[in-house]
């Protein structure tokens, strides 16, 4: 998917970051006993088009990743980063310090891919966008950055915010009366998902879904459910919201609303998510406020 080390020079330079790199490969910041808000260093290459997007394939966001919010900004992951398709969605700052190419300002990337291979050389690595490698660059310098092709950058965890963009659920376009799949984008705050659960034709009853590949989850299903169909996801963090009734009643397989080509959540009764910290919801006739509540005291 990521990375094609094919010209020797790359190679060599390469080696050459790994044997540097080798002194701090015991940092691991994401993890819950490390520091959170220090960085942590970690190795960045770039992958497709100089002012290329990447791709969202291994997540299964095709190319959703060149619109906004990612507008291009992403990164395939290598295995600690891309945690088996749980690191999909997670929102890193990353940045270079290497003069005069560098200009030390963080860039904020999203997981969208994997970056297999030689990307496990070292603890984290970070398989640019051509967009998003020029980012970190000085006025200027882009170009020359990118030809570099490797350099050692800083990088840390952070939330994600995706502004008025709501969350939604990219209807998988093999699904059938049998089986349903969708992959989960533009989840604010922690961004990867630890479970999915569905309920089915709008009941609160939840189902646990598996995931199958990337951010894309599925269930076998009875040809009797037909919508709508709630969610309630779970981050890794252990934190749960809902979203009701997100997908309608006679939805239809590869559905793809006008401009965006996923289904986005519109409707008052669906969840909204501007932060990990509220849920907004219309309930009953009454609005409700409230913190989001860890799974288990639900």
């Amino acid at each position: 998917m990521a990375l094609n080390l094919q010209k020797s020079w790359l190679f060599l330079a390469l080696m050459y970051l790994l044997v540097n790199y080798s002194t701090c490969s015991n940092h691991t910041l994401l993890a819950k006993r490390s520091n959170p808000g220090r960085f942590a260093p970690a190795v960045a290459t770039w992958y497709g088009d100089r002012d290329g997007a990447g791709s969202g394939g291994a997540c299964g966001w095709a190319n959703d990743v060149k619109s906004a919010p990612f507008s291009a900004m992403i990164a395939a992951g290598n295995a600690k980063l891309f945690l088996k398709g749980k690191g999909c969605g997670t929102c890193y700052q990353v940045l270079c310090t290497r003069e005069p190419y560098c200009s030390k300002n963080s860039i904020t990337v999203t997981i969208t891919d994997e970056c297999p291979g030689a990307c496990n050389n070292v603890p984290f690595h970070f398989d640019l966008s051509g967009t998003a490698f020029g980012a970190m660059s000085s006025p200027g310098q882009a170009d020359k950055l990118r030809n570099l092709g490797v350099v050692n950058i800083q990088y840390r965890r952070v939330k994600c915010n995706y502004g008025r963009t709501k969350i939604a659920f990219k209807i998988d376009p093999m699904v059938n009366p049998y089986w349903f799949a969708m992959a989960v984008e533009f989840c604010d705050g922690d961004g990867g998902l630890d479970a999915v659960e569905i309920g089915l034709n709008g009941s609160k009853e939840f189902r646990s879904m598996e995931n199958t590949w990337g951010a894309v989850w599925a269930l076998n299903i009875d040809p009797s459910f037909r919508g709508p169909f709630s969610f309630r996801l779970t981050s890794r963090r252990n934190e749960a919201v809902l979203a009701l009734n997100a997908v309608p009643h006679g939805f239809k397989p590869g559905k793809k609303s006008i401009d965006r080509g996923f289904l986005e959540i519109e409707k008052k009764d669906v969840l909204v998510i501007r932060s990990m910290r509220n849920l907004q919801q219309q309930e009953g006739g009454h609005r409700l406020h409230r913190k989001f509540r860890q799974r288990g005291n639900q």
